[in-house]
């Protein structure tokens, strides 16, 4: 019997688990992989306190950082959920886990194009996200594929630091807002392709090659680039707590400001939760709220009095 699981392996599931051991529970990560979305980022620069981290780095610090206060982790993947009347019980594999509150952070995962190569290259200049990515490409040419506002504001955030920014289309005109339709058509920097397709994706160590197909002509050719960035949204797999807990539209699951789920003892963080700005940063709050929020939950339960300061309160009984 754990006092939490945690479902995931990203920066809001270790962040939880650090949190989560720090005031004494007894911690079980179940993780599918280290690093979630992170592996697919070698470069992080907006991350506070540090000036430059590999996306892996940065997760396996804050796991480390976890194990040392006592956090269990076990690579496996969660497949069913049971609620009882005191506790919870985690089946992954062919095992069983039991805890008596849970924290579910098994974030989302970016659509793909599913063209060849983009496997083999992603984090190597295919990326899934402009906000992370975008100073890297300073100077350099990229190109953005994706839907509606996304791909205009990705085109826009880029045109600010790469010296070329292709926009490809399937259709002879971009849609989206008409606002950044027409910023976007201002710039000099971006260059509209219309009529394309991306059939494979090309390089050795690094993106360098986009191979496209003109759907009026049929015509191929090959453009040069050292960055691409897919902004085609993000899907949550939600199969784990479909029918569980209350979901969104997108099938995020809802949560409050204290990181409390539709179910008393559940709390969720991350990617997979229905707020906005999905970054690391913003991911590892979401992961320690949830965390202090199981632990206020669990002495409560036992009648304890729960949370009964923060670092402010501290802070100003010091003064």
């Amino acid at each position: 019997m754990y006092d939490v699981i945690i479902v995931g392996g990203g920066i809001a599931a270790f962040s939880a688990a650090l949190f989560a051991a720090r005031r004494g529970l007894d911690i079980l990560v179940l993780a599918k992989d280290i690093g979630g979305q992170a592996n697919y980022t070698d470069l992080i620069e907006n991350y506070p306190g540090i000036e430059e981290v590999g996306g892996y780095e940065l997760i396996n610090k804050i796991k480390m950082q976890a194990e040392k206060f006592g956090a269990r982790l076990l690579i496996a993947d969660a497949s069913k959920i049971k609620v009882n009347r005191n506790d919870f019980i985690v089946t992954a594999g062919s095992r069983q886990y039991k805890a008596r509150s849970l924290i579910l952070a098994y974030g989302s995962t970016p659509r793909d194009l599913g063209v060849p190569g983009e496997e083999e290259l992603k984090g190597r200049g295919v990326s899934f996200c402009v906000n992370c990515d975008a100073p890297l490409y300073k100077k350099k040419t990229v190109a953005v594929v994706g839907i509606g506002d996304l791909n205009l504001e990705a085109a826009l955030l880029l045109s600010r630091y790469a010296k070329k920014v292709y926009v490809l289309s399937k259709n002879d005109k971009l849609i989206g807002h008409p606002a950044l339709l027409k910023a976007v058509l201002r710039k000099n920097s971006i260059e509209v392709i219309k009529f394309v397709i991306i059939e494979s994706l090309e390089g050795q160590e690094q993106l360098s090659k986009m191979h496209l197909r003109d759907l009026k002509s049929g015509e191929k050719k090959t453009l040069a680039v050292d960055g691409l960035f897919v902004e085609l949204g993000y899907v949550v797999d939600s199969k784990l707590v479909k029918g569980l807990l209350k979901l969104d539209e997108l099938e995020q699951v809802v949560v409050d400001l204290s990181q409390r789920t539709s179910i008393e003892g559940i709390f969720a963080a991350g990617d997979a939760v229905s707020r906005p700005y999905k970054q690391a940063v913003i991911s590892a709050g979401q992961g320690a709220a949830a965390a202090l929020a199981a632990f206020d939950w669990l002495m409560q339960k036992e009648g304890k009095q729960g949370l009964t300061s923060d670092w402010t309160e501290i802070k100003r009984v010091k003064s």
